[in-house]
């Protein structure tokens, strides 16, 4: 060997320099080349989804979007949830997205959600949580169901809850005694939804129709908003052999923040959604789990908290003794997830629990952009 060739020839120190320069390149995930990213960082990076949020054309997102919220998906307000309301409110929200310089961006498909991240406008998935809003059953006459069901396809609507508290014509809400399954019409339009790129949604779905629609359905489900059965014994959360045919099959169950729901203690904080979500996790993988506050986008709960339980008080006293009526509420919501920055606010307790980056990413809304592209396209 010539004393050029030597000289030449790389040092044992260079290798390892080049190695590591060659690790901290895209070629090695994100993940691996920063084990110990911050919260915050993993925050900034992720698409984070409220699964299911409610409000109205009028919201201004420049809050939300300040806080890092990529998306949510809205129930449009409405009252009552019929077919006439439904037409009306999905027509108020067109000149709101079209409107120049909008940053509300409706999400059609998901693709849809990386260019909301991108030019850091609010991607807005409308829901309706009722399908009272197909009108009338006739299914045994004529399609005009479905062909409501393509009306509101093409305006935009792109989740459709089957049940909302009463029992409709698809089939029954988790407050039903009798626990009917779903009818011959609610078969049909999971059909027609998995069909046009719709997801169905079974939060408020009594159990034996929500373990059928999960069977009928030939893609995902979800079930954006909701507690676990085994952590708190109210009927309005689902039981684990629901949550666990919900992931066999690729759904996601979003953690709610209604802590009249979550726990019976006196007093409540993060922890005790956080035990709701831990569970979940266990239940269904956590490649299934997300989050959806069921309050408005920049707000879950009114002003005045004192307020928002005397009315639910209300709801409770009318409803006593029914499935979610089980105890006269304390709280409602965790106040610690009550503003835009919920989800961050959401990732710290994760942190803290010691989930990894990369689940809390999937937790943050990364499952929620996968069940939209398995259903949505």
């Amino acid at each position: 060997m010539t004393p050029s060739s030597i000289a030449a020839r790389p040092s044992r120190r260079g290798v390892l320099q080049g190695l590591a320069a060659l690790l901290s390149t895209t070629a090695v995930p994100a993940w691996a080349a920063a084990p110990a990213a911050k919260v915050a960082d993993v925050y900034r990076r992720a698409v984070v989804i409220d699964g299911l949020t409610n409000d109205s054309p009028m919201l201004n997102p420049d809050e939300a979007i300040e806080a890092g919220m990529t998306a949510a998906i809205v129930d449009m307000q409405m009252y009552p949830r019929n077919f006439q309301s439904a037409l009306q409110t999905i027509a108020e929200w067109q000149p709101v997205f079209r409107r120049p310089g909008s940053k509300l961006l409706p999400v059609l498909r998901a693709a849809d959600l990386q260019r909301a991240k991108a030019e850091r406008k609010l991607g807005i998935v409308l829901a309706c949580q009722d399908a009272q809003i197909l009108d009338a059953a006739m299914y045994s006459v004529n399609d005009q169901n479905l062909e409501n069901l393509e009306l509101f396809h093409a305006q935009g609507l792109r989740v459709l809850q089957l049940a909302h508290n009463e029992r409709n014509a698809l089939g029954d809400s988790y407050r039903e005694p009798g626990n009917a399954g779903l009818s011959l019409l609610g078969q049909r339009v999971v059909e027609r939804m998995n069909e046009l790129g719709m997801l169905v949604d079974l939060s408020h779905c009594g159990d034996r129709t929500t373990a059928e629609a999960i069977e009928r359905s030939k893609k995902p489900c979800a079930i954006t908003h909701a507690g676990c059965r085994a952590v708190y014994a109210s009927g309005r959360n689902k039981p684990d052999e629901l949550m666990k045919a919900l992931a066999d099959k690729g759904g996601v169950f979003g953690v709610f923040n209604m802590s009249v729901w979550l726990t019976d203690k006196p007093t409540v904080g993060l922890d005790e959604l956080l035990a709701h979500v831990d569970h979940a996790v266990k239940v269904a993988g956590v490649e299934h789990v997300g989050f959806g506050s069921d309050g408005n986008v920049l707000r879950t709960g009114g002003r005045d908290p004192q307020r928002d339980i005397e009315g639910f008080k209300r709801f409770v006293e009318r409803n006593k003794g029914l499935p979610g009526s089980e105890q006269l509420p304390q709280h409602l919501h965790v106040a610690e997830l009550k503003g835009p920055d919920r989800l961050l606010r959401l990732a710290e307790g994760l942190e803290r629990r010691g989930y990894k980056p990369a689940d809390i990413e999937k937790i943050l809304g990364g499952n929620f952009v996968r069940l939209l592209r398995d259903t949505l396209g």
